[in-house]
């Protein structure tokens, strides 16, 4: 019962992984630990407190930031100052409005876009969004409204985005098919 319910949910898991991490291989090894971790702890699952699929969802994201937090420590100075050296500032080439968007999106701040990506690319409603970010389903409500505002003037302005760091750019068609996924899944239902 828990395996095929774990298992419906992994399309869904992956989506919001690569959301997260913008890197295929890093957002699977982060399901995969996502998986293993809620196996383990099954019984501390209580469907009184929520969804499955929110349980999940939570489990995901705290590894994830968990990951970005010994990632960060384990970084050199020295090796930021090389890379700044060696990568030059080109905007050679007209972006896609899919491009911009993300852009726009990645540079929101870390609790709007959680928020805006939870409840607007993977469907969850916003009692569930607040329940994986551990907050009211108003402050959700607030956070995705203020998400949209600015991620919609970024797209709109001819500034530069600010600069986001540790992402890395996945192909855009395979984040493309994983929002449109999302969006088949929610919209069937």
């Amino acid at each position: 019962m828990f395996s095929e319910k774990l298992e419906a949910l992994l399309p869904e898991l992956r989506a919001y992984a690569r959301l997260l991490c913008r890197d295929v291989t890093r957002s699977d090894d982060l399901v995969q630990n996502a998986c293993l971790k809620a196996w383990q702890h099954q019984d501390d699952y209580d469907p009184g407190k929520g969804p499955l699929r929110g349980w999940l969802f939570r489990i995901l994201r705290n590894d994830f930031y968990q990951q970005r937090r010994v990632d960060t420590r384990s970084e050199t100075r020295e090796q930021e100052e090389i890379e700044a050296k060696l990568v030059a500032d080109c905007n050679l080439e007209q972006r896609s409005s899919l491009t911009r968007m993300l852009q726009a999106v990645d540079s929101l701040k870390r609790a709007q876009r959680e928020a805006f990506l939870l409840v607007v690319a993977a469907g969850f409603t916003y009692d569930e969004a607040a329940d994986v970010l551990g907050c009211s389903a108003g402050t959700v409500k607030s956070r995705v409204s203020r998400a949209r505002e600015m991620a919609l003037g970024r797209y709109n302005s001819e500034q530069r985005f600010p600069e986001v760091a540790d992402r890395k750019a996945s192909p855009i068609d395979e984040l493309h098919d994983a929002l449109n996924r999302i969006q088949m899944r929610y919209s069937a239902a």
